[in-house]
């Protein structure tokens, strides 16, 4: 993909028989495959632990805030499964992006908030008036929020035809970011979300990092770290990965790349999500999940 949209940036064809019209609608049939197979696999993907979380780092009484730089559905499922453990019917996320899908407008109340840097599987995006809508995906139905849902069908959205925009008739695609070195953030809905990012890292007391490795072609969602996490001290940062092998921060590559970021002190857990929840239960001495301190309701940095 990096190579394509390198050709596409400087206009420059591969081959005589592959000119840049070509190489775009490549792209584009790349990009709905990658889409397509996303969706048919988020029907067997586990949630459990990701719920598991929620419901240690935000106890009753408060509400998630989480940032994602992956576009799948698993986290929006659940935070929507918790919501609906917490209220009758359940709640969609604030994701503070303007969906012009009425459904959502008419829901009112949200369940939390969840910034999604690289666009949303459930986002459809018109690329000539802007418009953008939440999608129907059948790989959540089983959630009685999105029961309610009556917004396009996102499996449609998924072949060259797609669904007509309601405004303007173009065809609606997935908003997300795919993945290139090249990544263009320059959407105006994704600009919202990443201003919206910052502030949240910047009021933060506390973060937590859950199978994030900071890796080499994400300069701008690093470059938001440093920028909006430079009040913070190291113990306030809590990384979680998951690599029995080299288990000690200074000897493991993403402790060290922390450690670059952030300084020494990490506090540092690369015995995996699974292991590091009872652990978080059991604490009583972190700020983050104890219902009484200051700032109960820490930003989750999620892979």
């Amino acid at each position: 993909m990096s190579l394509i949209d390198t050709s596409l940036d400087r206009r420059q064809a591969f081959h005589p028989e592959w000119d840049a019209q070509r190489v775009s609608d490549l792209r584009q049939a790349i990009e709905l495959r990658i889409f397509d197979l996303l969706e048919e696999q988020l029907k067997k993907a586990p949630t459990n632990n990701h719920w598991q979380l929620l419901q240690t780092v935000y106890p009753a009484g408060t509400q998630p805030c989480v940032i994602s730089t992956n576009y799948d559905l698993i986290i929006d499922a659940a935070m929507m499964a918790v919501s609906e453990k917490r209220t009758p019917e359940g709640r969609l996320p604030d994701y503070r992006v303007h969906l012009s899908t009425p459904f959502y407008a008419a829901e009112g109340e949200r369940f939390g908030t969840l910034l999604k840097l690289h666009g949303s599987l459930n986002w459809l995006y018109c690329r000539t008036c802007q418009r953008i809508e939440i999608g129907a995906s059948e790989s959540s139905r089983f959630l009685k929020v999105l029961g309610r849902v009556v917004g396009p069908s996102i499996k449609q959205s998924y072949t060259p035809d797609g669904n007509l925009c309601r405004t303007c008739s173009t065809r609606m695609r997935p908003l997300l970011i795919a993945p290139s070195h090249l990544k263009d953030y320059r959407n105006p809905h994704l600009a919202q979300v990443w201003y919206e990012a910052e502030r949240v890292l910047r009021e933060a007391d506390r973060v937590v990092f859950i199978g994030y490795s900071l890796p080499d072609d994400d300069v701008e969602v690093v470059y938001l770290l440093k920028r909006s996490l430079a009040h913070l001290k190291p113990d306030r940062i809590t990384v979680v990965e998951y690599d029995l092998t080299t288990p000690a921060l200074f000897g493991h590559s993403v402790g060290r790349r922390y450690r670059t970021l952030f300084g020494d002190g990490i506090d540092w857990h690369p015995e995996g999500l699974d292991s590091w929840i009872p652990k978080a239960q059991a604490s009583t001495a972190a700020p983050a999940l104890s219902p009484g301190a200051a700032n109960p309701s820490p930003p989750v940095v999620t892979q």
